[in-house]
């Protein structure tokens, strides 16, 4: 087994350097051949596993991540924009929220891993969800987690242009900043018309505050936003949560750790399809595995595809 590396230092505050440096003695102590290339900019990741999924490789070849969510997105499109798009890979979740690894059961000990890898190299096939908007990368598009639209994308938009985010990620406690921002996103975020609609439903709201197209049941680093989601089930979940007050927000959340009954909220509706259409006509926010999209209208045909991971 060869394994070639793609690492991203900085996820997790730091944990993707400490991850890729336990998994580098391990390596050594192993004899396994490897190599590897650490990503230097946003976006970067994209381009490496593009190129490594260009190339023929043996069946014994590993391609494995290093980093969070967002490292995962990239290489994702990556692969998937390749001339090889089924070329399968391995991951080692190193982020803050990791919640794609939480949906997957991945393990985040490099030694496990390691192990599994060394015993077992048969790809399994893993949903995730693609699109294609407008003056985004100016193609097909995919996503692991989640493509959200309002709410969740304007906590994430203040969290990423605050000056007390960089402050905290040098205490390694940059994860606070989202909650600080979620009041501050509760004040700011005004509510939004949105038709979201499957072949055989639809469903029209003029007060919408969060709508988000997800691929599992985890949402904002573990939050169980959609229990009966499946990463395997080959449809994909449209959630619409209508506008609510802090008390209801509060009350929300309680269900939710609970025993997931915020579900059966009146204010909590949700559509599972192949392929669903989310329309917006107002500007709004929005995000796709975390990484923001400006403020724009959306007119988003939502599809399943898949990708094959190695764990």
């Amino acid at each position: 087994m060869k394994l070639h590396l793609l690492v991203n230092e900085i996820a997790g505050n730091g944990q993707g350097k400490k991850s890729f440096s336990e998994l580098v003695q391990l390596l050594v102590d192993a004899n396994i051949n490897f190599d590897f290339q650490k990503s230097t900019y946003a976006g970067e990741l994209i381009k490496l596993a593009q190129d490594y999924s260009n190339q023929k490789h043996a069946p014994s070849d590993v391609l494995l991540i290093i980093g969070g969510d967002g490292s995962l997105n990239e290489v994702l499109n990556g692969i998937k924009r390749s001339a090889n798009p089924e070329t399968p890979f391995a991951y080692l979740p190193a982020g803050t929220g990791n919640d794609f690894a939480r949906a997957t059961k991945l393990t985040s000990n490099p030694e496990k891993l390691l192990a599994s890898l060394q015993k077992d190299l048969i790809p399994k096939q893993i949903d995730c969800g693609q699109f294609q908007l407008a003056g985004y990368k100016d193609q097909t598009s995919y996503f692991a987690n989640s493509f959200g639209i309002g709410f969740d994308a304007y906590v994430n938009h203040f969290s990423n242009h605050s000056k007390l985010k960089e402050m905290l990620n040098k205490i390694n406690e940059g994860k606070l900043i989202y909650g600080a921002n979620i009041l501050r996103a509760l004040r700011r975020q005004n509510t939004f018309s949105v038709e979201v609609r499957s072949a055989t439903n639809k469903m029209q709201f003029d007060d919408a505050f969060l709508v988000t197209t997800t691929n599992h049941p985890y949402f904002g680093g573990g939050f169980p936003l959609l229990p009966s989601a499946k990463i395997t089930s080959h449809r994909i979940d449209a959630i619409v949560i209508e506008k609510f007050s802090i008390p209801k927000l509060i009350n929300l959340l309680y269900h939710l750790l609970k025993d997931g009954s915020h579900v059966n909220d009146p204010q909590f509706h949700y559509i599972e399809a192949k392929e669903i259409i989310v329309k917006t006509e107002q500007k709004e926010f929005a995000q796709v595995d975390g990484e923001e999209i400006y403020q724009r209208p959306f007119n988003l045909k939502l599809k399943v595809s898949h990708f094959n991971l190695l764990k």
